[in-house]
């Protein structure tokens, strides 16, 4: 008798092939999101989109995968950035990438991160990150001085 693998085929540790079969298309600050997760409490509460859908310069995609091998909680921000690329962590509970050519966002958030430092300190970063790729000011989403609780 055969034994079936323990592992997934083909191995995926980058999350690459995580389903996410959430999706909602938000507007921020005049840019179209595609938001994309695994995880209903990672899509943001936000009006739907009104954006005419052939204004592919105005479309964002974010991809969010709650990544429940991932221990911890946020912790104090690095990230690293140039013209195409930026990256911030916040310890193993939280990865984020942002391609500026293809207007993707990609993050990898822990379990123990729970829904009230998404909304306070991860959805104001995605926002930033999101404004300064699309050229939005990026003032018009974030709420009172939340853009403070951004380490990054």
């Amino acid at each position: 008798m055969h034994n079936k693998p323990t592992t997934p085929y083909p191995p995926d540790p980058l999350r690459r092939f995580v389903p996410t079969p959430l999706r909602a298309v938000f507007d921020v600050d005049q840019t179209r999101v595609v938001v994309q997760t695994n995880d209903f409490s990672l899509l943001p509460e936000l009006p739907l989109s009104t954006i005419s859908e052939e204004d592919d310069n105005r479309r964002f995609e974010w991809k969010i995968v709650r990544d429940y091998d991932a221990p911890g909680t946020l912790e104090k921000s690095v990230s690293v950035a140039s013209e195409k690329l930026t990256t911030v962590t916040m310890g193993p509970a939280c990865l984020v990438a942002v391609d500026h050519e293809r207007h993707e966002l990609i993050g990898f958030i822990g379990a123990e991160v729970d829904v009230i430092a998404f909304r306070h300190v991860l959805l104001p970063l995605f926002y930033r990150l999101t404004a300064t790729t699309s050229g939005a000011t990026g003032q018009g989403i974030l709420l009172g001085d939340q853009e403070s609780s951004i380490n990054a």
